[in-house]
């Protein structure tokens, strides 16, 4: 989300309240003229001024981000995940001898280690086991639906495991 819409829906949520708020309150007084810095503002003026500048204000914000979409910046260790020039090889030779070369899957494993290395970083036992389940699960459901054999299947998973859980060696990435 772009960090410009909270502050502008905001600002026109207070308008449009402003102008109700004053619509109600005038209203029931029976004043039909609101004299503000000096200047003579008739009630229907004053309140469709507030209420529509609100309510623009409000639109601004919805539609900011679908012309002006915003990126934050990605922090430098969770460009691309590490894997030894040996390790990123054998990952590959396997999953191409499975033929799982998918896109879907292969973006799968990516994001699963770099999650795992920061989980990993910061001594997370419980979100590194939870990573593992769903990347086996992929793994897993992708080869049953190739027709590989059950035998062989669960073996698969864990080489691969194995291999995406090798720590990360900085400098090692090649």
């Amino acid at each position: 989300m772009h960090p410009l819409v909270p502050i502008i829906m905001a600002l026109g949520a207070i308008l449009f309240l402003i102008g109700i708020i004053v619509q109600a309150w005038f209203g029931v007084k029976r004043t039909s003229v609101i004299k503000l810095r000096g200047k003579e503002y008739k009630i229907w003026q004053f309140v469709a001024i507030t209420v529509g500048s609100g309510v623009a204000l409000f639109m601004l914000s919805v539609l900011l981000p679908k012309y002006m979409p915003y990126e934050p910046e990605k922090g430098p260790q969770l460009a691309q995940p590490a894997l030894s020039g040996n390790l990123k090889y054998e990952l590959d030779s396997i999953l191409a001898s499975l033929n799982i070369k998918n896109d879907i899957l292969l973006n799968a494993i990516d994001r699963f280690q770099v999650e795992y290395q920061a989980a990993s970083q910061k001594g997370d036992k419980n979100t590194m086991d939870l990573l593992a389940l769903e990347i086996a699960y992929r793994i897993r459901t992708e080869l049953q639906n190739l027709g590989h054999a059950e035998s062989r299947i669960e073996r698969d998973v864990e080489g691969i495991l194995g291999i995406l859980k090798q720590p990360a060696k900085p400098g090692d990435g090649k």
